[in-house]
């Protein structure tokens, strides 16, 4: 489904005497992710999960190597399948319009004249009241938002879904139905998902597989069902500062 082939990506940083100096973020990753797999990328702030999540979704370009989607560029790709690849970011409220009501950010991307019971279909499927659907962003509390943002990912019924550290600006308890709803999606939907995290308990239970992104660089995957056996020194320093993991 996805490959992504010996990426590498810098950005310029002016230094001392006006010069500018290449910062590394991305250094020869590479990875597959098999349709219907979701797999986390796991990684402290700074270590490059967002720049990666960028190449991905076709905002950027990478300095070498390419990402692939079903054998094509990914930028080439998500302008051949418009709709079939979406996103939730951590921070819903600037990733919604704050003029809108909750129907018309969702149908952001359906465009449709006439779609009351596709915005019926949708509301039910995040467990939100169709009572909602003429209330404004400033009116929901912030999990509601997340479902109304997770509600229009899914609408175009997308092949490929990237999670950017969807949960992580949340309350616990608020994480938790987040997940629950993600992992009822996960099977209904049968989508491919990239899911970026910090912590692995939000994606211990919902992923087939974790990677671990550590200064640019993927030091280890594995299985989820085999996490408490990884390998790499930094794996295993995520994995013990978990204090409950389930």
């Amino acid at each position: 489904m996805l490959e992504v082939n010996h990426v590498y990506k810098s950005y310029s940083k002016t230094s001392t005497g006006f010069r500018k100096k290449s910062m590394p973020v991305l250094m020869d990753i590479t990875f597959p992710i098999n349709k219907g797999e979701w797999v986390a990328l796991v990684g402290e702030s700074g270590s490059g999960k967002s720049t990666l999540s960028r190449l991905m979704l076709g905002l950027e370009k990478a300095d070498s190597g390419n990402v692939l989607i079903e054998g094509k560029t990914a930028a080439k790709w998500i302008k051949e399948n418009r709709g079939k690849m979406s996103v939730v970011f951590q921070d819903y409220t600037s990733s919604v319009n704050p003029s809108f009501k909750v129907k018309d950010i969702i149908n952001e991307s359906l465009k449709l004249t006439n779609h009351s019971k596709i915005m019926e279909s949708l509301m039910e499927k995040v467990d939100l009241p169709l009572s909602l659907l003429d209330r404004y962003p400033h009116e929901l509390s912030g999990g509601q938002l997340q479902r109304v943002c997770i509600a229009r990912a899914i609408s175009t019924n997308p092949t490929f879904l990237v999670l950017d550290e969807a949960v992580s600006s949340l309350d616990v308890p608020i994480q938790a139905q987040i997940l629950e709803l993600l992992h009822k999606l996960k099977k209904e939907f049968g989508m491919t998902c990239l899911f970026i995290a910090h912590d692995l308990q939000t994606v211990a239970y919902l992923c087939d597989a974790v990677m671990f992104l550590h200064e640019g660089k993927i030091v280890e995957r594995v299985e989820t069902e085999n996490l408490a056996n990884v390998q790499s020194e930094y794996a295993k320093r995520l994995l013990n500062s978990v204090i409950r993991f389930s």
